[in-house]
């Protein structure tokens, strides 16, 4: 089962790290680095390790990881795995691949799989680097998500509206070419074409 390695209270935001690593000295290592390197961030930071399958599944669901630190290779599981099981499970935590020894090819197998980046052990110095670019870029996309399901709250709204609208509500692109995104029911009446007609042949009156 998981174990935890410590557990800041704080009323900052919390960033929560799983390492999936056997060796506790190398996990308190990578926590000791991280806390470091993000002592100038506005965030509280929990640490949780585990070394095997159901340990990781269960800090899944439980401790809920902002982002996940995984060695390649455990006795009884690998960092392909672990990253496999976090595109099946949570794909949208990055996942860092944090080694002792890794050549190019598999080095470039685990980017393919998913894997966020890459920090060789005798490198660690790197890893709060790493850590912040995928926390960074993993914001980035909350951010993205968030503004396009806002975009598309709005749109349904707007067209709701225009469903009912008595007057012509139309929306129209010139680039790259001519055409109608949206055009209101009402024009069947206004104009004597349909929609569908519109959108088909933006030339029409």
């Amino acid at each position: 089962m998981a174990r935890t390695i410590s557990d800041q209270e704080s009323s900052s935001p919390v960033v929560r790290i799983l390492f999936v690593e056997d060796l506790v000295s190398d996990a308190e290592l990578a926590k000791l680095e991280i806390t470091r390197g993000l002592a100038d961030w506005d965030s509280s930071l929990r640490f949780l390790t585990t070394d095997n399958r159901e340990g990781f599944l269960d800090a899944i669901s439980t401790f809920k990881p902002t982002l996940i630190v995984s060695d390649f290779m455990m006795p009884g599981f690998s960092g392909m795995e672990v990253i496999e099981l976090t595109l099946e499970h949570a794909p949208n935590i990055p996942v860092i691949i944090l080694t002792g020894s890794i050549n190019e090819e598999t080095a470039v197998e685990c980017m393919k799989a998913g894997a966020t980046d890459y920090v060789l052990k005798e490198h660690i110095s790197r890893l709060p680097f790493a850590v912040k670019e995928a926390l960074k870029r993993k914001k980035e996309e909350e951010l993205r998500t968030s503004a396009e399901r806002a975009l598309e709250e709005s749109e349904k709204k707007l067209r709701l509206l225009a469903e009912k609208a008595s007057d012509l509500i139309y929306r129209i692109e010139l680039y790259p070419e001519q055409k109608f995104p949206y055009v209101s029911p009402s024009s069947t009446k206004l104009t004597g074409y349909t929609p569908e007609d519109h959108y088909a042949n933006p030339n029409l009156g």
